[in-house]
């Protein structure tokens, strides 16, 4: 009776590792820079996940008593890369999550860090017209 109630307890919700629920992938069209959103659901203790980029660089996440954890990621060139989000170590989530993103290059953004540039001296020089 005792090893039943046992069994029954350890394999109820509050005692299961807790899962990945999502992964969201924002990122700027004019900027190598994305953001990653894990979120988990709780149902139990700790768990730590593995973020893959897709570029060959990675980084794992300690969940602790957190559901939801966000990471910035750079990427060196532009393209098309699958982000991965899977339990990993000791205590792994539960799961695995994949989202596709576009990204665009380091050239891209520096075109437009040069544009926002040559409209505010266009700007500038409007402003001194008028003067």
């Amino acid at each position: 009776m005792i090893r039943i109630l046992l069994m029954v307890l350890l394999a109820s919700p509050v005692f299961a590792a807790p899962k990945i629920d999502s992964l969201s992938v924002k990122a700027d069209a004019k900027s190598p820079e994305v953001e990653v959103s894990v979120a988990v659901t709780r149902s139990g203790g700790s768990c730590d996940v593995r973020v893959d980029f897709g570029d060959g660089e990675g980084r794992t996440v300690d969940f602790g008593v957190a559901t939801i954890r966000t990471l910035k990621h750079t990427y060196r060139k532009g393209g098309n890369f699958k982000v991965a989000a899977k339990g990993i170590g000791r205590t792994p989530c539960e799961g695995v999550r994949e989202a596709a993103v576009s990204v665009a290059g380091p050239a891209a953004k520096k075109a437009a860090e040069k544009k926002k540039a040559a409209k505010k001296k266009s700007a500038a020089g409007k402003k001194d017209e008028k003067s």
